[in-house]
């Protein structure tokens, strides 16, 4: 999908009733599993708070800086990056204003990687379903984890499911994702970040699926078993 799709909602980004409602639905479910699993790999080190100040960061794929912004409130230091630099303009507005510490930055993965950096966490959400390059993009990303490093990524299963609730549903019938936001030929299988993460050494560590529910303000969402659908996974070298 070409960049450019995404930096026409660069000025909606942050309207929770806009174009991008969806993904700031799902925020407060995604936030309690990475936070969950950073205590889980890193709990010698005590607290939450103690453990954002101590490891590094890697938001990849931030968008407007929906994730990174919840971490810095929780005082972490966040490298944040994205190829679309109107979003990234858009976050680092957003940043300076309200003074978080988050180091925004328009490039992708493998400039990352190329560069020598390296990161405790990398948390990549509902990004691989757009990458052209998939098992570049994953290689990239592994390779720039530190040793007893966490990497979570929140995707969309390549299912008969997946296509009738996220384009089918979503997309064409109820409207609350723009047209055209999603490519089912482009969904990811669990099963199938597992085996090329196998190759370099990191291991599943978590894995959930991700239901929306009808509410009153809009939609919440629960973690369940089946991933059919929507999941989100965390791996650990």
């Amino acid at each position: 999908m070409q960049q450019s799709y995404f930096d026409k909602f660069s000025s909606g980004w942050w309207d929770k009733e806009g174009p991008m409602k969806m993904l700031h639905s799902m925020n407060e479910t995604r936030m309690l599993f990475i936070q969950e699993r950073i205590l889980n790999r890193y709990q010698k080190l005590g607290s939450i708070s103690n453990i954002l100040k101590k490891k590094s960061i890697l938001d990849l794929g931030c968008g407007g800086g929906i994730l990174s912004e919840e971490l810095a409130y929780r005082g972490a230091s966040i490298k944040a990056i994205d190829k679309s630099r109107k979003l990234i303009n858009t976050a680092k507005k957003r940043a300076k204003d309200k003074s978080l510490n988050i180091d925004y930055e328009c490039t992708d993965i493998e400039s990352i990687y190329k560069s020598g950096l390296k990161f405790d966490i990398i948390i990549c959400l509902e990004v691989v379903e757009h990458v052209d390059d998939l098992h570049g993009f994953l290689l990239n990303a592994y390779k720039s984890l530190k040793k007893n490093g966490l990497i979570i990524f929140s995707t969309i299963n390549r299912s008969r499911i997946s296509f009738l609730t996220t384009i089918l549903i979503a997309e064409n019938i109820l409207k609350i994702v723009p047209k055209k936001t999603h490519d089912w030929k482009k969904y990811v299988k669990p099963e199938e970040i597992m085996e090329s993460a196998k190759v370099h050494k990191l291991y599943i560590d978590k894995l959930r699926g991700l239901l929306p529910v009808p509410s009153l303000s809009g939609f919440n969402w629960l973690r369940i078993k089946n991933t059919k659908a929507n999941y989100i996974l965390s791996l650990k070298n």
